[in-house]
């Protein structure tokens, strides 16, 4: 059994042969995957990421590893199942470089292709400019004064519950930004997954309604809009239907 490696230590190896995704970043993988599984955790949900995203977040590299394991001394690149806590993805950011170290063992495939879009959008969250954080805060005001119920996922329904207890524009400043934080990620991941394959949409108290994840959706086509042949909605919606 090979020993588990920091992760600090393992992007420091040499990576030889490295292929190429389609944004240009290199990939590199520690473990034997099928094409399928290849084309379903990388390729094709790499191929929907917008130009401009990857545009923002500028020289990348991905490494494929079986588990990345939590442990007390850091973050470790495992080659058996951990026993205690995981993650799904971990990141080193240099100066000239991303390294992106996806878990390609812990979950099915497209769950690791939809975690590979998550952590895109934490990156790209902290890239964004003033004015493209700002038209996203005025939508959720916008929301939050309506009392607009409900989230993209759980995290963010969790974010916003205290935020809905208070009166209009009387919102906690650390609790509104934390919100906005997870919300803006969330919603990123989201529309990049709906670029990626067709989605279905929930319906519900704990869901954003149908209107309001339409809005998002279309801000952040116009702020990152989809490369050709993707789009953000199916035809029958953009006919209007």
């Amino acid at each position: 059994m090979k020993p588990s490696i920091p992760v600090t230590e393992y992007v420091r190896q040499t990576f030889v042969p490295m292929s190429h995704l389609s944004t240009g970043w290199e990939m590199h993988a520690a473990l034997l995957l099928s094409p399928a599984e290849e084309r379903m955790m990388v390729r094709e949900p790499m191929q929907a990421v917008p130009r401009r995203i990857v545009e923002r977040l500028g020289k990348a590299r991905l490494l494929l590893v079986p588990y990345l394991a939590c442990l007390e001394s850091g973050d470790h690149v495992s080659y058996e199942r951990p026993q205690g806590e995981k993650h799904s993805s971990v990141w080193l950011e240099e100066e000239d470089r991303i390294d992106l170290l996806l878990s390609c063992r812990d979950l099915d495939a497209h769950d690791t292709g939809f975690e590979l879009l998550a952590t895109i959008a934490e990156l790209l969250r902290a890239r964004l400019t003033a004015e493209e954080l700002d038209s996203y805060t005025r939508l959720l005001e916008d929301e939050l004064r309506r009392g607009v119920p409900g989230e993209v996922d759980e995290e963010a329904r969790e974010a916003k519950r205290p935020l809905l207890e208070h009166p209009i524009k009387r919102w906690p400043t650390k609790a509104f930004e934390a919100y906005r934080k997870v919300s803006l990620t969330s919603t990123l991941a989201e529309y990049m997954h709906g670029l990626w394959h067709d989605v279905q949409v929930h319906l519900g108290p704990e869901h954003l309604p149908i209107a309001d994840l339409r809005r998002r959706m279309i801000l952040l086509s116009e702020l990152f809009p989809p490369n050709d042949g993707y789009h953000v909605f199916s035809e029958e919606l953009d006919n209007g239907s």
